[in-house]
Parts: structure tokens; sequence; C-alpha cells
């Protein structure tokens, strides 16, 4: 096992589908990852449920942000950010109904202002909760923590999902850089 801290890796449910462009630029505390498929494609429509307020998806009154990205090419889906079991205070302080996880829908497509619905996506997320300090003591001899939903999970990966800060932005055709997602969660 490496000696580099655990987040340094990024959210696990984003491994295998983003790149770290210029890793010789990582930020203590701060992963930046671009979204891409294994075949190499880098452009996808957003689908999310949440309410807009300008450019920003936001919680709703129900519930928290749901947010995936689809491939136009072949269709697959990519969780991006799911508000009830992303970050740290979804996994650790905050409780959701079944009815709250399962029931946000219907998913909307993103559109920008002038219509468009292809993006590059990049995803930061930022780590500045000390976790082994924190929580190292509750961890079991299989190295599982228990989530507040009773779930279990690698405490390795309870460390890169349980992410403080959350920052998702797109790239339209032009170049612009649009800000979606801006969310502290914990």
């Amino acid at each position: 096992m490496s000696n580099q801290p655990s987040h340094r890796l990024g959210p696990a449910y984003l491994e295998g589908v983003t790149v770290v462009e210029k890793p010789e630029n990582w930020v203590e505390q701060e992963w930046t990852g671009k979204l891409q498929t294994k075949e190499g494609r880098t452009h996808f429509r957003l689908y999310y449920y949440g309410e807009l307020m300008d450019d920003l998806i936001v919680a709703t009154d129900f519930a928290p942000q749901l947010i995936v990205a689809e491939d136009p090419i072949d269709g697959e889906r990519y969780l991006l950010f799911d508000g009830c079991k992303h970050g740290y205070n979804a996994m650790l302080c905050d409780t959701y109904t079944a009815e709250q996880q399962n029931n946000r829908t219907p998913l909307l497509p993103y559109l920008s202002k002038e219509g468009e619905d292809t993006f590059e996506v990049y995803i930061t997320a930022f780590y500045n909760v000390d976790w082994d300090e924190e929580l190292s003591d509750d961890v079991d001899e299989d190295g599982q923590l228990e989530l507040i939903s009773g779930e279990r999970v690698d405490f390795d990966v309870a460390k890169r999902n349980g992410y403080d800060a959350l920052g998702i932005d797109i790239v339209n055709n032009k170049g612009e850089k649009i800000e979606i997602v801006q969310e502290e969660l914990a």
C-alpha cells in the first residue's frame, strides 16, 4: 500500500472513468479529474435531480442532488454525485428515507443557456477532514467503517468518497467553463 493519502486517488466510485490531467499539479486536500470513458471519449450529456439556480444544480426541499453523465455514443451512464450517499455528511451524519434515495425522478437533461447538451466534465473533490484522526478508532478488524446508513465500507473507500466539498465544472463547445455544482458536504 502506498503512503500517499487515499484521497489523492479521488472518489472511489469515479475510478476508471476519470483522468487527472496534470498530476504534478496535485494540491494537498484537493483532487480534480476529467470524466473520460475507457475508450477515451470526453463529451457527455448530463442528467440531474435537483433545482437549477442560474447554472448551479442545487438540492430540493425533498432531497439532495443526483447527477449522472451519459456517453452520447453508447448511452452508458456514470454517477457523478449522489447527495444521499457521497460526502462526509451523507456518509456519517445525515439520514435519508428510501423515498428520498429512490424517488428523485425524473432526471432532467442539463442544457446550457444556448441549448447545448454535450460537455466535457471536470470534478473537484476537497478533503479537509482528518479521517484517520477522527474515525480510525471506529474501524473494525476487517478495515471496515460503519456508515450512518448501517452499511459497512472499506475505510480507504470511505475516506475517498467522504469528501467535505465538491465542485463540478463543464466546458461547452466554445471552451467556456460553467460551474454546475458547488457543495459543502461537511
